[in-house]
């Protein structure tokens, strides 16, 4: 706990990190730091301004640590797959195809029909770490052109909808934006 009052307030996740070591974990306690600046500290180099209340529950609560931890493993993922998604979304392959978003947290398949090959299944099913936190939200799935192609609740980590016109369908950026609790 001494390490953590001598820390200066800008932190990186290395800082972060390495108070969490020296502390001792409590149950959840509450008042969890948001996951956009969760996400804003994995990425920016330099750290963030995070008050010492805010930097006591960070390297003290478990479920933001997991939620960091996650973060983590996404953003691995994602790099590989920023390089390797607008030439698969563009490509001719067979159906169905499969496209995974944020690093995997979601897997989105695209579905044609048999008889009438403009129309199909959307499907979007969370990772399984994220089940928990999704499940009974609601979700929408925007395209490239900003248009809402599916949008419902989170059931059993999944959620479909019919598209009646796939070629409508941008896939060169698909963007998950899960609603409030």
């Amino acid at each position: 706990m001494k390490d953590i009052k001598n820390m200066k307030k800008r932190i990186t996740i290395k800082k972060a990190m390495e108070a969490w070591k020296t502390s001792t974990l409590n149950e959840d306690i509450g008042n969890h730091i948001p996951p956009s600046e969760l996400y804003d500290l994995m990425i920016q180099p330099q750290g963030i301004e995070l008050g010492e209340e805010r930097l006591n529950h960070l390297t003290r609560c478990p479920v933001c640590l997991q939620e960091i931890k996650d973060i983590i493993e996404c953003r691995k993922e994602a790099e590989a797959w920023d390089l390797a998604l607008p030439k698969a979304a563009t490509s001719q392959t067979a159906w169905p195809k499969k496209i995974r978003l944020e690093g995997g947290r979601y897997t989105v398949t695209i579905r044609r029909n048999i008889r009438e090959t403009k129309k199909g299944l959307l499907v979007l099913e969370v990772k399984k770490g994220y089940q928990k936190t999704l499940e009974g939200r609601s979700v929408q799935l925007i395209d490239g052109q900003g248009h809402i192609c599916l949008e419902g609740i989170i059931f059993h980590a999944k959620i479909s909808q019919e598209i009646e016109n796939l070629g409508a369908v941008n896939l060169k950026c698909l963007t998950v934006r899960p609603g409030d609790k």
